[in-house]
């Protein structure tokens, strides 16, 4: 009799003991289940890739003496507003002096730019300077605007390394000699166009020395089959001989109806009441259209 009682106990533990394991493994697996995903668990996202491009222009002013700073002085300033707005192609005009151009190119570099510059220019060289990580230089070439004085210009094909479209960018200085030498100078620019650009998106930059509506801008937008548009849609100065108020738009940025212009400013920044140059950058972001 006490043998069947002890028989009978020990099947009823075996029977509590499997009912405990059993909800103790069926616990487990609801809380494994809960554990949530590590992050280097994840299955790799790529980021969408960026249609929109930003171009900036600007005028850094050579070396003057009656300046409210030297060069020397600026130079800080110039690479701090163009590194603090992060343009993916940027032309600037003026960077006359060798040992600047060399200075600014080195610290753009660093900043992973690649340049576009040409040797035996007329007057101060145009560089065009890309961020390396979007662009590919695929073309390029330099031309000439030989009248009251001597000027040059600057071109480049560059090919978005995401997207592999290419674009076609021009950058140049006009002369302040006269009107009607701006106006040769909008014609050799739309030539310049029509013979390089390969029917691609077209952007035209740089100082015009020119004002909205003068023949020359008019020249310029309505030159031959390629149409061109302002950025800023003619409006904000951009020439403020270190006042900090815009007395006159002269820079411009230029593009052709391929793309759309997402928006446009011009920069008007200073650093302990110090410009970095008599003119103000300019800045537009574009998106090829679908």
């Amino acid at each position: 009799m006490e043998s069947n009682m002890l028989y009978s106990s020990d099947r009823f533990l075996v029977k509590v003991f499997t009912i405990v394991v059993g909800v103790f493994f069926l616990f487990a697996c609801e809380k494994e289940q809960e554990i949530p995903e590590k992050e280097e668990d994840k299955p790799d996202t790529e980021e969408p890739v960026s249609m929109e491009f930003s171009v900036m222009s600007f005028n850094l002013r050579n070396q003057k003496d009656s300046d409210p700073q030297s060069l020397d002085l600026r130079k800080e300033n110039i690479r701090k507003v163009i590194l603090d707005n992060k343009p993916d192609v940027l032309g600037v005009q003026e960077l006359a002096a060798d040992w600047m151009s060399d200075w600014l190119s080195e610290q753009l570099n660093n900043a992973g730019y690649d340049k576009y510059l040409s040797s035996g220019q007329y007057g101060s060289p145009k560089i065009i300077y890309y961020r390396r990580s979007r662009f590919s230089r695929k073309a390029q070439g330099t031309f000439q605007m030989q009248f009251s004085d001597n000027r040059a210009g600057t071109w480049a094909i560059l090919m978005d390394n995401e997207t592999k479209e290419r674009y076609f960018f021009c950058n140049s200085h006009w002369t302040t000699a006269s009107s009607e030498d701006r106006v040769a100078t909008a014609n050799i620019i739309s030539n310049v166009v029509k013979t390089n650009s390969a029917g691609l998106p077209v952007v035209v930059l740089g100082d015009f020395n020119a004002k909205p509506n003068t023949p020359e801008i008019l020249a310029l937008k309505n030159n031959g089959s390629i149409k061109l548009a302002c950025a800023h849609q003619e409006k904000g100065n951009t020439y403020h001989a270190w006042t900090g108020t815009g007395s006159k738009k002269i820079d411009w940025i230029f593009y052709s109806n391929q793309l759309d212009v997402m928006d446009a400013t011009v920069i008007i920044t200073s650093y302990s009441g110090y410009y970095p140059s008599d003119h103000f950058p300019i800045r537009a972001s574009f998106k090829l259209k679908e």
